[in-house]
């Protein structure tokens, strides 16, 4: 045991011993089925209840400009999505055919708009 541990106390007495991951497998030994519940808990933990159909990811995942593809998901024109994000719907436009690049800052309102990251208006990869 040459790993790294961490002891967290409370009121002066040891509550918690932390252990590196491989460590705890070995062990405790968790079946498939525990890491799998492990894992469900902490995607529940971050879960910020935001859904898409599969048809959305199914044209994201073929590809398409993702503020096309959630723009029209949530049914807005070019012309409303610039409007709520202060720019036209013609910059909105080149955005969606790739003729401009989207900034940070833009990509910041937009993403908010939607509910998504901003790192989610960035194109799938088609590899």
């Amino acid at each position: 045991m040459n790993a790294p541990h961490q002891i967290i106390y409370k009121d002066e007495k040891p509550e918690f011993a932390v252990v590196p991951w491989d460590e705890y497998v070995r062990v405790f030994r968790p079946s498939e089925d525990d890491l799998d519940a492990m894992a469900f808990q902490q995607a529940l933990a971050q879960d910020d209840g935001v859904r898409f159909p599969a048809a959305v990811i199914h044209r994201l995942s073929a590809g398409e400009n993702p503020v096309r593809v959630y723009r029209e998901y949530y049914d807005l024109t070019q012309e409303e999505l610039g409007a709520k994000v202060d720019v036209t719907g013609t910059y909105i436009g080149t955005v969606e055919r790739s003729a401009r690049p989207l900034s940070k800052k833009l990509a910041m309102k937009i993403a908010s708009v939607f509910k998504v990251d901003a790192d989610d208006l960035e194109p799938w990869s088609q590899e």
